[in-house]
């Protein structure tokens, strides 16, 4: 059961109003910005990887969303007569520079977090026609961060097995 504060600020926040069209356009513009960082790194993470490896197919699968929500977010922002940026957010040249598979995963987990945090922090301010979509993104990223640490766990065993075995 909910305490008398948790159902006040539940119901503030379903019945807050929706962004204005400048603050609505930013924020989806920032989503833009740090997806199309997060697919073009991720693009060129795979090309250190052997096509027909299982890391190789995780890291596309992200890549792939990441990818996915550009399109989305360029939709929505057209879809509200709002002009999408062409900009790259500066998460690409941080992945770029970074070494270690278990450090980049780490890296991208952290952009993964401030997407899904960005975005549900807003949700309840996003225009209706636009709610569902989003929660689908903010619902990819958290399972993109759980399939990443899998990976950074496996990397991890390979990278330091005298770590992982029982002595």
């Amino acid at each position: 059961m909910k305490t008398g504060n948790e159902a006040i600020t539940t119901t503030a926040r379903a019945w807050a109003p929706c962004m204005a069209d400048e603050e609505y356009g930013a924020f989806l513009n920032q989503l833009l910005e740090a997806e199309r960082a997060g697919a073009k790194l991720l693009s060129a993470y795979l090309d250190e990887l052997p096509l027909d490896s299982a890391e190789w197919q995780a890291i596309r699968a992200v890549q792939v969303d990441e990818a996915r929500n550009c399109a989305v977010l360029i939709h929505l922002l057209l879809a509200a007569d709002l002009t999408p940026t062409a900009a790259v957010g500066s998460f690409y040249g941080r992945g770029l520079a970074i070494q270690g598979w278990h450090e980049r995963l780490e890296f991208l987990n952290r952009g993964q977090a401030w997407v899904a945090k960005r975005i549900a922090a807003a949700l309840a301010g996003i225009p209706e026609n636009a709610r569902t979509a989003l929660q689908a993104m903010h619902e990819s990223h958290i399972a993109n961060i759980r399939s990443c640490e899998a990976l950074s766990m496996d990397e991890l065993k390979r990278t330091s097995p005298a770590r992982w075995s029982r002595a």
